[in-house]
């Protein structure tokens, strides 16, 4: 064998074995470009399961805000018809999307015998006892749909105390079906005598000579 053909040979054992090399080192970039392959799959699909899971979410959540929306709706328009005795006024609310959140608006729709509805915001709606109306009705309504629920009494600071004298006893009636609605007790401090006659048992706290005395308020209704 001469010098030359074993050089040849050396040099073609020598390619051969870069080329083996080399070989391996494709079929190990394969085998990884395979797994990349596969967690982008994998993670294309946990994608869309997710997206799946948040158009569901949404969905639900619109739906649960829908039901939120007109079960309030109906319980303070019930309020406002019953303490007002007007079944042309109802009671509204409007949820628009800002910037990607939800944002309601409060509004009265008053019919006027059958004429064009007129929507308008609370405070612009036949004076202040349409407002407390509206506010202890959403407190009761609030209170009622939290999930979960809150165990206790409802406590009142001067409920109604813009709403006029005339409407005085419908607002008494009002919470007592509302006690007995809900199975809670009220408790509240008031200066209105229509209230305090409608309690189970009310105390009449009277300031004399810087003194606070307290006696159970024996109304005309109760005695």
């Amino acid at each position: 064998m001469t010098t030359d053909t074993v050089s040849l040979d050396t040099a073609i054992a020598k390619l051969r074995d870069h080329y083996n090399r080399r070989l391996g080192e494709q079929e190990a970039l394969l085998r990884k470009k395979r797994q990349v392959e596969d967690k982008v799959t994998e993670k294309r699909t946990e994608i869309a399961k997710l997206e799946g899971v948040k158009i569901l979410l949404q969905e639900s959540s619109a739906f649960a805000r829908e039901q939120a929306r007109r079960q309030i709706e109906t319980m303070v328009t019930n309020a406002l018809q019953f303490i007002f005795g007007d079944q042309d006024l109802e009671f509204r609310v409007e949820i628009d999307e800002v910037r990607g959140r939800a944002e309601g608006e409060f509004l009265v729709v008053s019919k006027y015998g059958g004429e064009l509805p007129v929507q308008t915001r609370p405070q612009d709606a036949r004076g202040g006892g349409v407002v407390d109306v509206i506010s202890l009705a959403l407190r009761a309504a609030l209170l009622h749909a939290n999930r979960p629920r809150l165990d206790g009494p409802i406590i009142l600071d001067e409920p109604a105390k813009h709403v006029s004298e005339e409407y005085s006893r419908q607002v008494a009636e009002f919470l007592k079906q509302l006690s007995t609605a809900f199975g809670r007790q009220i408790i509240m401090v008031t200066h209105n005598q229509h209230l305090a006659n409608t309690g189970d048992t009310s105390y009449m706290v009277e300031m004399r000579s810087g003194k606070s005395y307290v006696r159970v308020y024996q109304s005309i209704e109760q005695a």
